[in-house]
């Protein structure tokens, strides 16, 4: 979107008769930057041309923008011949406007506080415009709603980036924060960066999950991969308190919570789905229910999302609950939008979409996808590889991590007539019962590799290995307590 630098529209549009501004402040800025050459990259993160609201200040700042780009000093007699080179010198007032904006600050020590006024009134301006435009695209008689609310979201998102000012930093400022950084690691004694997922093999691989990462995890129907998608959604909200989005495009968000349940409350999901638990199984449900109701976690299971009403919804929940990530479960039941004409065209669009959506909310997103049958046509232990990516090799390349979930006990013809089969993983060994490989087989910014966990199908949950945590699995018979009715809810 681009704002208006006049003040015209802004009246027009809105009805105001005094768009927000602040002349004065304005003046002052100018005036700083004319009285010290050095001070003009103080503010130029700030402000632009387009956020002075008097037209013959954006005129000199544009020929001060000149100047910089000139490598010029800045000062009121290179101004002055600037702006008449331009043939703009009396256009702005002349050579005695620029005289009296010198004049009336001698001095530059206010100069970012003068910039930050003028920087929030521009703000305030283009939100004004913001509006207007949203009513004028809202009353296009061929406007559709969702289209217009994504534009106003993407918009809106756009201006808050520009609220925070971002900038280019030099490489001295850069060395100073990176070693800033490593202290701070070192003083945590190497915890993650980012996102922890909960399982800690997994995070020394990927320093936790990334502001402006898209995590894709990858599995052949039945392997695991929504289940992992949710542990690592309930680590994640529970270790850090942060609130996250899951978008559930295959499965009802009651089903979805169901198994939650039964892996937090280490019951069978089954005994779970029947209600044919007994108090302690049912009490330890009611715990369980309380621990994840306290969890920022938020709940979307409309299928057949369209790519832009997905990201409108992102937009909207990162705006009102400041979420910081987004899981999807999976990316191929993503609606394809009509611009494109085959099935890898649409995974292209939809996983560039997603990689853009997470840079521009400044948070990882995590999607499921599917894999295609290669795997069995290939034979042999089947593990999975990059090029069995179903649909498109635009996932690989538009990821900065690519998981795979493997589980070998499902192929029980690689370990036919075998007593007590071993899987290795490593350099070590493992029983096959209940072995997952998590295959981390592309990582932009660390290792590749494989991490060992346990994957327990009553609970419908991953565990670490090495975790004293692993919950033991009781057969739905192994209670002598009858199970029971209750009047009460855990909810």
């Amino acid at each position: 979107m681009t704002y208006p630098a006049s003040s015209e529209r802004t009246q027009d549009s809105a009805g105001l008769k005094v768009p927000p501004q602040a002349p004065e402040m304005e003046r002052a800025l100018l005036g700083a930057l004319l009285s010290d050459s050095e001070a003009f990259p103080r503010v130029s993160h700030l402000v632009e041309s387009a956020s002075f609201y008097r037209p013959n200040h954006r005129t000199i700042f544009k020929a001060i923008e000149a100047l910089d780009l000139q490598r010029d000093p800045i000062d009121l007699i290179t101004l002055t011949d600037e702006l008449r080179r331009q043939g703009k010198l009396e256009e702005i007032g002349g050579p005695a406007f620029l005289g009296e904006l010198a004049a009336e600050v001698p001095t530059s020590a206010n100069v970012e506080h003068y910039a930050r006024v003028v920087h929030e009134k521009a703000l305030l301006r283009n939100v004004i415009a913001l509006s207007a435009d949203a009513a004028t695209a809202a009353g296009d008689p061929t406007a559709r709603a969702d289209e217009v609310f994504e534009k106003v979201q993407k918009d809106l998102v756009d201006l808050i980036g520009r609220r925070r000012g971002r900038r280019a930093v030099t490489a001295s400022q850069v060395m100073h924060e990176t070693f800033q950084h490593i202290e701070h690691m070192r003083e945590r004694e190497g915890h993650v960066q980012g996102l922890a997922s909960g399982f800690a093999r997994l995070d020394d691989f990927t320093t936790g999950f990334n502001p402006g990462e898209l995590i894709i995890v990858a599995a052949r129907p039945s392997m695991g991969k929504t289940a992992l998608a949710m542990n690592i959604a309930v680590g994640a909200a529970g270790e850090s308190g942060t609130p996250i989005a899951i978008f559930s495009l295959e499965m009802d968000v009651r089903q979805l919570v169901l198994r939650m349940l039964a892996g937090e409350a280490h019951i069978s999901l089954q005994r779970v789905r029947t209600g044919r638990m007994t108090r302690e199984e049912y009490g330890r449900l009611s715990l369980a229910a309380g621990r994840l109701a306290d969890l920022n976690l938020f709940f979307d299971d409309q299928p057949g999302l369209d790519i832009s009403v997905l990201r409108a919804r992102a937009r909207q929940l990162w705006l009102e609950q400041k979420i910081g990530m987004i899981v999807i479960d999976y990316l191929q039941l993503i609606t394809p939008p009509k611009i494109v004409d085959n099935q890898q065209q649409w995974i292209a669009y939809v996983s560039a979409s997603l990689k853009n959506l997470a840079k521009e909310l400044r948070i990882p997103i995590i999607c499921l996808s599917q894999l295609s049958r290669a795997p069995e046509a290939r034979g042999g232990d089947r593990r999975p590889m990059l090029s069995d990516l179903r649909d498109s090799g635009a996932i690989e390349q538009d990821a900065d991590v690519v998981m795979f979930v493997y589980r070998p006990e499902y192929y029980k013809d690689l370990f036919k007539g075998k007593k007590d089969p071993k899987y290795q993983i490593g350099n070590r060994e493992y029983p096959v019962e209940g072995l997952a490989e998590i295959i981390v087989a592309k990582n932009r910014n660390g290792p590749t590799g494989s991490i060992p966990l346990t994957f327990i199908k009553e609970y419908t949950m991953f565990a670490s290995l090495e975790s004293d945590d692993v919950p033991a699995v009781a057969s739905a018979g192994s209670s002598d307590e009858s199970p029971a009715a209750f009047d009460d809810s855990p909810f």
